[in-house]
């Protein structure tokens, strides 16, 4: 809603119209107004008020020049820090990415070096499980020519000492024959504990050489696992 302000100014007297809210601020702009020209009036031998005003405009337009010197220059002064700050962060911003991008090829260059690393333990170990394997597959086939030639010749000690007893058998009396029958019964027991010597040696000979080769498959199949794990751990790296 409009309302009248009275104002004076250099004696003079107006009335304004203005909104309620702004009343206030028209009156005390017109205070200030006053008491401007009053100066002006003051250093002036004859007062004349178009004089007073035209003396007071200049005044205030020199002084709003001024103000927007001011207002400029310090603007071009923001200005000017915010593009030497930019500036600055520009920079810092490209010296880290350039650290980062250093940083990123040394850590590739670290995991190129322990997968190659782990790739190569990893030959060194499989490559001395096959020769373990194949040292192993040697001594069971050396045992088992050991043991093949002492089976034949125990045979043949057993088929020489049966045409020594044929022999002796045929050359003993009727009246020896009891003796010759409890030799041929020692005999036959001591070739039944050889056979079953022999037989007990075999078979802890087969179990031994079972279980170290059931050993050298569980190692081979927990190394294999492990480089697999630590494959699986460098691709997600």
């Amino acid at each position: 809603m409009a309302t009248i302000v009275d104002v004076t100014i250099l004696g003079n007297r107006y009335k304004l119209k203005s909104s309620d809210n702004e009343a206030g601020q028209l009156e005390e702009l017109a205070a200030r107004l006053d008491a401007r020209m009053q100066e002006t009036a003051s250093h002036l031998k004859r007062v004349n008020p178009l004089n007073v005003s035209i003396l007071t405009a200049l005044q205030l337009a020199e002084e709003l020049a001024k103000s927007h010197g001011e207002a400029r220059a310090a603007y071009a002064k923001l200005q000017k820090q915010y593009n030497d700050e930019l500036a600055r962060l520009g920079r810092q911003h490209a010296a880290e990415l350039a650290q980062c991008k250093k940083d990123a090829a040394e850590l590739e260059k670290k995991h190129s070096e322990e997968l190659a690393k782990c790739k190569k333990d990893t030959a060194e170990l499989e490559k001395n499980h096959l020769e373990e394997m194949a040292k192993l597959r040697q001594d069971m086939d050396r045992l088992e020519k050991k043991h093949a030639d002492e089976l034949a010749q125990c045979r043949a000690e057993q088929a020489a000492q049966g045409r020594k007893h044929a022999d002796e058998l045929a050359k003993l009396t009727d009246g020896q024959k009891e003796s010759l029958s409890q030799l041929t019964r020692q005999h036959e027991a001591l070739v039944a504990e050889l056979r079953q010597a022999h037989s007990q040696e075999m078979a802890k000979v087969q179990q031994e050489q079972s279980r170290r080769y059931e050993a050298l498959q569980a190692e081979h199949a927990s190394l294999k696992k492990d480089y697999d794990e630590l494959m699986e751990l460098l691709e997600e790296t």
